[in-house]
């Protein structure tokens, strides 16, 4: 969107709506061009600074050869705005982390020989329920739907997949705490430049 100064008094930013409301005697071209008194600022990149330490400032505008552009300054973090920058990221890590480990430990689990199993709460306690049923009933094998296809497993192999399932699920809390306490003693350019896709299990 273009933005506009006022040459007299410096008023700046203006918009196309600001200028014609302020001067509702006029009548405006389409598309819109500023009345005399005023002058469109062109946009220019913002200066390379370390975000870690410094942030960027819009300053007000200059004129150089009739042509009126915007200006920046880099300005020093104060110790509050370095503060509450740290702890949105580390906010942000934090959830980011959280997330990351309920997508793992809801993503299945394959185990050596390619049988995938579903490890969400519902395939957990829908696995509890059959090893439980099956051995009040005597059952000995029983007809599985693993998310790879059909498998015939006797009692101990549902248990055994049910174990399997269990650690996964821990292994998938312990790097999820791992990656918390570590979060809680980032400076804030170690939390803006931290990865949390490492360290959960396969």
């Amino acid at each position: 969107m273009s933005v506009f100064i006022e040459i007299q008094t410096n008023q700046y930013p203006l918009t196309a709506s600001e200028i014609m409301g302020a001067n509702r005697h006029m009548s405006f071209p389409v598309p819109f061009e500023a009345p005399d008194g005023y002058a469109p600022v062109a946009e220019t990149a913002q200066p390379a600074h370390n975000a870690n330490t410094h942030r960027v400032v819009e300053a007000a505008p200059a004129e150089q050869g009739g042509v009126w552009a915007q200006r920046w300054t880099v300005v020093a973090l104060t110790a509050a705005e370095k503060a509450a920058a740290l702890a949105a990221a580390k906010a942000q890590l934090l959830e980011a982390a959280t997330a990351k480990r309920w997508a793992v430990e809801t993503g299945g689990v394959t185990f050596p020989d390619g049988t995938r199993v579903g490890s969400t709460t519902e395939d957990q306690n829908r696995i509890t329920t059959v090893i439980a049923n099956a051995q009040l009933a005597g059952v000995t094998s029983v007809d599985f739907k693993a998310a790879s296809g059909w498998l015939t497993l006797s009692l101990a192999e549902l248990q055994g997949i049910a174990a399997a399932i269990a650690l996964h699920v821990q292994d998938c809390f312990s790097a999820e705490r791992d990656h918390h306490e570590a979060i809680a003693s980032l400076t804030l350019a170690q939390a803006r430049a931290y990865d949390i896709n490492g360290g959960w299990p396969a």
